[in-house]
């Protein structure tokens, strides 16, 4: 079995390449090209390998539009990396949407006009959310032995 056809495995090798992201992002609201350049140029074999080339390529258009044309919100390092998470952890990118949407609605509540939100951090979040759920269901299924 290989990194590729194992979900929990994906889900921690994307936790560790997204935790520096998320540093960076964090502190600077930047993060540098290579650490982003090779998730998302990785994403697109292995979309394909995957069968989640459909998504890939949908949330590589989605992210496009909104850096184009948005409000100037987001980054392209956060498309970047949405992008490979939508090949390699779908589930993850719904976390990491939903944990961005929830975060930008509190803010919003607490009475802030624009907020930004580091993009890295929420996507990590949503990664280490999916792994950590990933690896209770394995954790649950696995055989016990009877003595």
């Amino acid at each position: 079995m290989t990194w590729l056809t194992d979900p929990l495995l994906r889900c921690a090798l994307l936790t560790l390449w997204l935790l520096p992201c998320a540093i960076q992002d964090r502190r600077t609201r930047r993060i540098s090209n290579w650490l982003t350049v090779p998730l998302f140029l990785l994403a697109w074999p292995c979309s394909v390998a995957l069968h989640t080339f459909p998504l890939t390529l949908a949330t590589f258009v989605g992210f496009w539009f909104a850096f184009r044309f948005g409000a100037g919100g987001m980054g392209g390092a956060d498309g970047k990396i949405a992008t490979g998470v939508a090949a390699l952890a779908p589930a993850a990118l719904v976390a990491g949407i939903t944990i961005s949407g929830l975060a930008f609605g509190a803010l919003r509540l607490r009475g802030e006009r624009s907020p930004r939100l580091p993009g890295a951090v929420c996507f990590y979040l949503g990664v280490v959310l999916t792994f950590l759920t990933s690896a209770g269901q394995a954790w649950l299924a696995r055989p016990t032995s009877h003595l």
